[in-house]
């Protein structure tokens, strides 16, 4: 009882700051708009990002928000190929004539404390680099290439270009590799990162092949009665309609222009002559102006259209109140009545009669086949109602339980093991590759999915990274995960947006696998997926939000940036790992440059921010996952622990559930 209204009574508060949060957007829109007009009055020669995301509320010039990818390629390095690939991009124009990025020639600037873009002298030759063969006075090789990465990605943009930047990195082997760094804020004007890659666009997914699907895609399962029932109902009305308009409209039933109608058919005629113009004016609201003088003169005349056509006048209507008060008319009209009493009994036992079959056929063959008995009506569609009902009631209880479980869960959260001052520049490591296959068989298995896999095998990296620089390890570790598909990363095209490809941010509890304990890799499994569910089953509204943020930028609008950066920043503190699941949209299909030669594998690092020190990115490419860490420097040069052990782990789970032996 207790919790019930202590649940209750935070769902409660959370209505009563609604208006409250309704006036706060409202004053928010009004202010930026105004602030905005100021400090371009203030700085003519800048254009200013008037949108605000969540990575820009929190960027820094320490701590900025670069996103890396890490291309392998088969083959020599071609800086020719790659560089004519950018010219192209650069110089690519839409088909009004304008360039279609024209950020990429711009710098990115600060003013009030505000992104801007800056014109400025563009030179692509700055924008590429290509990496001597050596590192450290030797040839860089797969041995090495870490290190060599890693000493790039920690290094920052140089300052007066545009903010990306494409390294290519030879090998003494026959193999070399391509770096993209990126500053997220293109991500939001237009540009994606498939287009600066110099790859073949995927072409569309084979019919018939297999694509896993993430549970952290649809956190909140979507409704199955409630969109049955629509589609029912939509069909009786139009049923209904259809059979109405064919009996009252004059348009279809020519029969009604002859004589003149009765007052009930006069209405009839009216109620199709309204549902008509409304139909039309709809259709042509898209070809006059929006302001409301010129909409209600088209409603106007269309409402006088469709009346014309259909006769319907003030004569029309004088007429119609004297033919239905004739005598003639009245008499008849109480004959139909006296008749209709006098065959009631008989039309009763017919009608009992039918219910009777309808019930048969209900419990005999489960159909019914005479829809317009009671017994049909209630066998259609009570079940369906309560279904609707039961669907109603849980989505009532997510929002409902969603205050205090956005409080306890995530507010709340104990803070993780971060005791450094971070320096803001960044780390990176990642495993060796780990077959999709064992994962999947491993998932069957041990009926677990296979994001719930990996990330028992993270925890065992955890784990030893904390017995490695000697912490005390923890009984589970706040993390944050959310999926991407490799839309976000190969797509390319003006409709193809980055955020409609990344999925809304679900926050867990990780176990972590501690040897002292004795506990088995099974075990902690178990404890993950169990951890696992409740968070699905109690955070699909955060989830929802987190996802609205993404799309819409619905939290930037309606809260102060102010009060939300030091939210972020108090919340970062908790949530100092997180985890991203990259999914391939094209299964066992490698990319291939333009030029012709193999992409043996891709790796993504999304930047941590804030308070963050981790980011943990599952790449899933072609037939393997890969296992790409980037941290803070500060926690360099442990780090590589972290993604090291991943295909080892895996493998252990593979053997303790019997699954590698099948492979």
């Amino acid at each position: 009882m207790l919790d019930f209204f202590v649940t209750f009574g935070l769902f409660y508060l959370t209505l009563l700051l609604l208006p409250l949060i309704a006036l706060s957007y409202c004053v928010l829109s009004i202010g930026h708009k105004l602030w905005f007009f100021c400090i371009s009055i203030l700085h003519p020669d800048v254009e200013f990002l008037t949108t605000t995301s969540i990575r820009t509320l929190i960027d820094t010039h320490r701590n900025q928000g670069i996103i890396s990818v890490l291309l392998s390629v088969k083959g020599q390095a071609q800086p020719e190929a790659v560089r004519r690939h950018l010219q192209e991009v650069v110089r690519r124009r839409d088909k009004s004539g304008n360039l279609a990025f024209p950020r990429l020639r711009h710098c990115l600037v600060t003013r009030c404390g505000t992104y801007a873009w800056q014109r400025s002298k563009f030179d692509l030759d700055q924008n590429i680099t290509v990496a001597p063969l050596s590192y450290k006075g030797r040839s860089v090789t797969e041995y090495n290439i870490q290190d060599y990465v890693c000493e790039i990605v920690s290094k920052y943009i140089p300052q007066g270009i545009p903010p990306w930047q494409i390294i290519i990195i030879p090998s003494s082997e026959d193999h070399h590799y391509i770096l993209l760094k990126l500053h997220h804020v293109l991500l939001g004007e237009n540009l994606n990162i498939g287009d600066l890659l110099p790859l073949i666009p995927p072409t569309r997914q084979v019919p018939g092949s297999f694509v896993s699907k993430s549970p952290l895609v649809e956190v909140l399962p979507k409704p199955q009665a409630i969109p049955e029932l629509k589609q029912r109902l939509g069909e009786e009305i139009s049923n209904f309609w259809n059979e109405f308009v064919s009996n009252y409209d004059p348009l279809e039933c020519t029969e009604l222009l002859k004589n003149t109608p009765g007052f009930f058919q006069l209405q009839a005629i009216v109620v199709v002559a309204l549902i008509s113009t409304i139909k039309e004016s709809r259709k042509g609201f898209s070809m006059i102006k929006s302001d409301i003088f010129s909409r209600t003169r088209f409603v106007i005349l269309t409402l006088k259209r469709e009346c014309k056509k259909r006769r319907v006048t003030f004569k029309t209507l004088s007429k119609s109140v004297l033919v239905t008060l004739d005598p003639r008319n009245i008499v008849k009209l109480w004959f139909r009545n006296l008749t209709s009493v006098a065959t009631w009994p008989l039309r009763l036992q017919i009608r009992l009669y039918r219910e009777a079959s309808a019930l048969y056929s209900c419990l005999v063959n489960s159909y019914c086949q005479y829809n317009n008995t009671v017994v049909g009506v209630v066998y259609n569609y009570v079940p369906l109602i309560y279904a609707c009902a039961k669907e109603i009631f849980f989505y009532v209880g997510i929002v409902v339980k969603a205050p205090r479980t956005i409080i306890e869960d995530i507010l709340l959260q104990k803070e993780s093991f971060q005791t450094i001052t971070l320096c803001g520049r960044k780390s990176v490591a990642w495993s060796d590759p780990v077959k999709i296959e064992l994962i999947k068989s491993t998932s069957k298995a041990t009926g677990v999915s296979e994001i719930e896999i990996m990330l028992a095998a993270i925890s065992a990296c955890i784990s030893k990274y904390f017995i490695h620089t000697k912490h005390l390890i923890p009984d589970f570790l706040p993390i944050t995960l959310r999926n991407i598909n490799s839309n976000y990363i190969f797509g390319t095209g003006a409709n193809l947006r980055p955020e409609d490809s990344v999925s809304g941010i679900l926050c867990l509890n990780l176990p972590i696998l501690d040897p002292e304990k004795e506990v088995s890799v099974l075990e902690n499994l178990v404890e993950i997926k169990n951890n696992f569910r409740n968070s699905l089953d109690r955070q699909g509204l955060s989830h929802l939000l987190s996802l609205g943020q993404t799309k819409f930028g619905l939290l930037t609008k309606i809260l102060p940036l102010s009060l939300l950066a030091v939210y972020l920043r108090y919340l970062s503190r908790k949530y100092a790992v997180s985890g991203t699941e990259l999914t391939s949209r094209y299964p066992n299909v490698s990319q291939r440059t333009l030029w012709g030669q193999e992409v043996s594998s891709v790796i993504y690092w999304r930047p941590p921010q804030a308070n963050s020190s981790v980011s943990l990115c599952l790449n899933e490419y072609a037939d393997h996952v890969k296992l790409g860490v980037m941290c803070d420097s500060q926690l360099a040069p442990h780090h590589p622990i972290l993604a090291r052990g991943f295909p080892e782990h895996v493998n252990e789970l593979a053997r303790s559930c019997g699954a590698l032996s099948n492979q």
